[in-house]
Parts: structure tokens; C-alpha cells; sequence
């Protein structure tokens, strides 16, 4: 008969047999008690969970892509080796103009201009320190 009860309670509310069983056993085998009970305690926590948990791991990925758009570089040097740093983000921030810019590097190229990318993080450039600077700031608000 117990495991008749588990195996619908998970059937019911797609919990683990251990869930099952500790919730089972905690209102005396009552089903319906059993599944009030688990639906109050985790069904609350898991949505906020997986939407934390969700959105959460979105935003840690889109700050880590931002802030590696602003630590690779377009290093161009001219041809007396002097040179300056662009960040990427900048090209592409410019997309609508993506012509213009092909044409600008291929006369620089011509004239005697060099391109070349690197990887040089910027410790003035902390786009998790600005997100988190927002965020207390929205929830001051």
C-alpha cells in the first residue's frame, strides 16, 4: 500500500521518492495532507528559485559577454609603430554603419595601418560593479 501512495503522490506533484516518502510519513500516509503540505513548503521556493536561478544565470553570462566585448581589443598601429586600442564593443555598437567602418579600415590598411586583437582587460571598465551599482539603486527606489 506505501508504495501505491508514493508513486501517486509523485504522479500528483513530479517528486523525487525521497520527497514522497518524508512527506508520506510525516502526515501519517495521508495523501491529501501530504500534498498540501509539499505544495505550500516547495512549490513557492521552486518557482522563485527557477526564476532566480533562470534569470540569474542569463544576466551573469551577458555581464561576462559585455565585459569580454570591452577587454578585447583592436589594437592598430601605424607605421611608425605607434599604436591605440579600440574596444570591440565600439565596432559593434556602430554595426549600422558597418560599411562605412569596412571602407575607413581598408583605406587605413592601404595607407599602411596594421589590426590586430588582443585581450586587455581595462580595471577602469567593470560592468558587474555597474550592474550592481543599479541594482541597489532600484532597489533604493
Amino acid at each position: 500500500m506505501n508504495m501505491n501512495l508514493i508513486d501517486e503522490f509523485r504522479r500528483r506533484t513530479n517528486a523525487s521518492y525521497d520527497q514522497a516518502r518524508y512527506y508520506l510519513e510525516r502526515f501519517n500516509w495521508d495523501l491529501l495532507e501530504a500534498i498540501i503540505a509539499y505544495e505550500r513548503e516547495n512549490i513557492t521556493y521552486s518557482k522563485e528559485y527557477r526564476t532566480q536561478h533562470r534569470s540569474g544565470r542569463f544576466v551573469n553570462w551577458l555581464i561576462r559577454t559585455i565585459q569580454r566585448l570591452f577587454d578585447i581589443k583592436v589594437i592598430v598601429t601605424d607605421k611608425n609603430f605607434k599604436s591605440f586600442s579600440v574596444p570591440i564593443i565600439l565596432p559593434l555598437i556602430l554595426f549600422p554603419v558597418w560599411h562605412t567602418l569596412f571602407v575607413l579600415a581598408v583605406v587605413m590598411y592601404i595607407i599602411g595601418y596594421r589590426f590586430s586583437f588582443r585581450e586587455i582587460p581595462d580595471p577602469n571598465i567593470n560592468v558587474e560593479s555597474f550592474v550592481e551599482k543599479m541594482r541597489n539603486r532600484m532597489n533604493q527606489w
